[in-house]
């Protein structure tokens, strides 16, 4: 993979200070999680009055869940890139896919997975149990070829479009037009696998997805920067939520 600037990228238009870039980027993951399940208590509610839904449990009420956040936070970064009176370039939507962005999405997606079989070594070295973890996706039970097709677009399709869109491009953007690149990205990782930080079954903190998604967003902010786009980091994220998929389900 090719190295990353020195500096700070020179293009025009600022989304704004670093902490405030911070602040808008929390504030709308927070905002598309809690619209996400406030949409899908109210219909819940309105099919079961004086139920509450049990996303767990419920493969349609997640795949709206998820749609309605990851849908509502994309919308919402590019919202504010347009209120500022900037073109979407600015955070990597400013042109069409390209095969460029193919082959080096290819680049990217053995770089990382190299990265995570060097991490899982030394982790294991450190703290075998932390290799041991297992993340709840959220979709159990799954019954048909419906409910199959749902937690697909859920799990490999929709968080790479929604979460590119608002990490890559307007948080990782937004970093990088005021700091050098490492600290963008280190900044950027930190957030991303902390979003990703969940507690198991039985109480302690399952760090096992949030330090895989720290090591792909470093690959992922490489991307952005190299192609100038959130195309070949959208397609590397979908691929790797494609084998986790295939792993959970199979």
């Amino acid at each position: 993979m090719e190295e990353a600037a020195a500096g700070p990228q020179q293009s025009k238009g600022t989304l704004g200070r670093p902490l405030t870039v911070i602040f808008r980027t929390v504030l709308i993951f927070i905002i598309s999680q809690a619209a996400g399940f406030f949409v899908v208590d109210i219909i819940y509610g309105l099919v079961r009055p004086g139920a509450s839904p049990d996303l767990n449990n419920s493969i349609t009420g997640q795949f709206f869940y998820i749609l309605i956040a990851e849908g509502l936070a994309a919308w919402l970064a590019v919202m504010l890139v347009r209120r500022q009176g900037l073109k979407l370039s600015v955070i990597g939507l400013g042109r069409r896919p390209k095969m460029n962005d193919l082959w080096k999405g290819a680049i990217g997606f053995a770089a990382f997975y190299a990265l995570l079989i060097v991490a899982g070594v030394i982790i294991n070295l450190i703290s075998p149990d932390i290799n041991n973890q297992q993340q709840n996706l959220g979709f159990n039970n799954i019954n048909n070829g419906t409910e199959n097709l749902l937690a697909f677009i859920s799990l490999v399709l929709l968080p790479p479009l929604g979460e590119e869109t608002l990490v890559r491009g307007y948080l990782f953007s937004g970093l990088r037009k005021a700091w050098r690149f490492w600290p963008a990205v280190l900044v950027t990782s930190l957030i991303f696998g902390a979003a990703h930080l969940e507690f198991g079954s039985g109480g302690p903190l399952v760090w096992a997805a949030a330090i895989d998604t720290f090591m792909l967003s470093i690959v992922l902010c490489f991307l952005r920067d190299r192609t100038g786009a959130l195309y070949a980091g959208m397609l590397v994220h979908m691929l790797n939520n494609l084998i986790a998929f295939g792993v959970h389900f199979k």
